[in-house]
C-alpha cells in the first residue's frame, strides 16, 4: 500500500487490535475488502507526455491500454495502486530500440474498468494483451504488476523475455505484510490467508506461490531492485533471481520502490536486456 495512508485506514487499524482478536473472521473480511480495492491517484506531471504521445485501446474485459510505436511489442504492467504512466521515463527508451509498448492499466486502476482487482486479474489482464492485441516479444513489471508476470508465464502467457523491478517474490509474503499494516492479530491473520487462499483455488489457480508457478518456466528474465527499497525487500528480488531459471539480478542503488522506474540505471539496463534477446526479430 501506498505511505500516505488516509485516515479511515488508520482507525481500522486501530480496531483491528481488538475486532481481530475478538471476531478474527469479520476482521479478516474487512481487511480483505481493503486489501482488494486500490485507491486511484492521478498521474503526476512527468507522467503526462506518456499519455499524449500514446494511443488509448480498451480491451474486451474493460482493460484500458496506452499503444505506441511499432516493432515487437512490449508490455509494461504496474504495481499496486499504479498506472500506466508510471513508465513515461521507460517507454520512450524503449520505442527508441524498435520496439513497441502496450502499457497496461491493470484491472481495478487507472482508466479500466472495476473496483476490486487481485495479482491474477493483473495476470489475466497480461495474457489478454497477449492474445487480443498483439503478440508479445516481451513484458516489463513494477512491484505486483512483476509478481503477475510470474504468474500469467505460468497460465499461458508467451513471451520470449521478461524484467521484473522492485517485484515480490512471495504473495504469500505480501498477504502477511499486508496483514501486519493492517494490525492485525495472528488468528485474524490465519483467517486472512486461508480465505486468500480458497478464492485462489475457487477461479481455478494452483496456490503454491510465485516460485511454484515458475518451476515450468524457462523465460529469461531480468530481476532489477533497489537495494534501499522499503515496501519490498532486496532479499525479495535475491529469492526471485535463485528460483528462476536463467534470471539475472542488477542491484541499483538509492532509488527505492517507485523512483526506480526513472532511474537511468535501470532504464538502460532494462532497454539493453530486451534488445539483446531481439535481433532476430528484426
Amino acid at each position: 500500500m501506498a505511505n500516505d495512508i488516509p485516515a479511515s485506514i488508520r482507525i481500522i487499524r486501530g480496531a483491528n487490535r481488538t475486532l481481530g482478536r475478538v471476531a478474527p473472521s469479520l476482521a479478516s473480511r474487512l481487511s480483505r475488502r481493503i486489501f482488494s480495492t486500490p485507491r486511484k491517484f492521478a498521474p503526476r506531471e512527468w507522467e503526462l507526455p506518456f499519455e499524449a504521445m500514446a494511443t488509448r485501446q480498451r480491451l474486451p474485459s474493460g482493460v484500458s491500454v496506452l499503444r505506441a510505436g511499432d516493432g515487437p511489442a512490449v508490455a509494461l504492467i504496474h504495481g499496486w495502486e499504479g498506472r500506466a504512466t508510471q513508465f513515461a521515463a521507460l517507454a520512450p527508451a524503449l520505442l527508441a530500440r524498435g520496439f513497441s509498448v502496450v502499457a497496461i492499466d491493470a484491472p481495478g486502476h487507472g482508466h479500466s474498468r472495476g473496483k476490486q482487482t487481485d495479482p491474477y486479474r493483473f495476470a489475466e489482464a497480461l495474457i489478454e494483451v497477449g492474445t487480443q492485441i498483439v503478440p508479445l516479444y516481451a513484458a516489463v513489471g513494477h512491484s505486483m504488476g512483476g509478481g503477475s508476470i510470474a504468474l500469467a508465464l505460468s497460465s499461458g502467457l508467451s513471451v520470449s523475455r521478461a524484467a521484473l523491478i522492485a517485484s515480490p517474490s512471495s504473495l504469500l509474503d505480501v498477504l502477511h505484510r499486508f496483514s501486519a499494516e493492517m494490525h492485525l492479530p495472528p488468528r485474524a491473520t490465519d483467517h486472512f490467508v486461508r480465505d486468500a487462499h480458497r478464492r485462489i483455488e475457487a477461479r481455478g489457480y494452483r496456490t503454491d506461490d510465485i516460485q511454484g508457478a515458475l518451476r515450468s518456466v524457462d523465460v529469461p528474465a531480468l530481476v532489477v531492485h533497489a537495494v534501499n527499497d522499503k515496501e519490498v525487500p532486496f532479499a525479495d528480488a535475491e529469492r526471485m533471481a535463485s528460483f528462476w531459471s536463467g534470471a539475472a539480478l542488477l542491484p541499483v542503488e538509492r532509488v527505492g520502490h517507485r523512483r526506480i522506474l526513472r532511474d537511468p540505471i535501470t532504464i538502460e539496463a532494462v532497454a539493453e536486456f530486451l534488445s539483446a534477446g531481439a535481433e532476430t526479430l528484426r
